[in-house]
């Protein structure tokens, strides 16, 4: 009977010391899930959302960036379309102007050239093209270059006196500079006046 007894109070032991084992390995696995390497893990992953979002945006970025370069390279390569139309127009006219017979009619031969002056300044005119006065104005070196100087000391000083080509405008751009005629009052030579002041010293100094 003592046996029995202590037979199965070892039996009770044993299942004790199981679920004591059990719970300590229970204890063993919680205890290595680590939060850090928890929130390390979630950091990653987003990381790598993010990494593969931003992939996809660089790509779509260079396929717009390539259609952008295809569009302006078809624009420049036709950007001078609308300008040669408006120019057929003008040039059907010079075309019609020549087949008028200029010794029998000449005022309906200047009719017609006349009527193309006004077509193309209106042509200027839309794209926004007009002359630069330069006529009886100071001279300025950024609006007009100085073809000939003349010496007039009636009129005033760098004055443009006379114009041998009409300058332009593109806006704000100067599309062309005009070709002028400046006056300019007499100037003495550097050299002559050094010998004169020379001279008037050298005579006015005591002997």
């Amino acid at each position: 009977m003592q046996e029995k007894e202590d037979t199965g109070t070892h039996e009770t032991k044993s299942t004790d010391e199981q679920e004591t084992s059990m719970e300590s390995s229970e204890d063993v696995e919680i205890a290595t899930e680590d939060p850090t390497l928890t929130e390390l893990e979630c950091a990653k992953k987003e990381a790598d959302e993010l990494l593969d979002r931003l992939q996809r945006l660089q790509a779509e970025f260079d396929n717009y960036r390539k259609r952008m370069d295809s569009r302006f390279a078809e624009a420049a390569k036709f950007a001078s379309e609308g300008i040669l139309l408006k120019m057929l127009e003008v040039y059907d006219n010079i075309c019609r102007a020549l087949e008028t017979d200029f010794e029998k009619d000449p005022e309906a031969a200047r009719r017609g050239i006349e009527a193309i002056e006004k077509q193309i300044s209106k042509i200027f005119s839309q794209e926004h093209v007009k002359p630069i006065e330069s006529l009886d104005k100071p001279f300025d070196p950024y609006y007009q270059h100085a073809v000939q100087k003349i010496h007039d000391n009636e009129q005033p000083d760098g004055q443009v006196v006379a114009e041998f080509q009409k300058g332009y405008m593109l806006k704000e751009k100067v599309l062309r500079p005009a070709l002028v005629v400046v006056n300019r009052h007499e100037i003495p030579n550097i050299d002559e006046e050094s010998t004169e002041n020379g001279s008037s010293q050298e005579e006015g100094e005591p002997k």
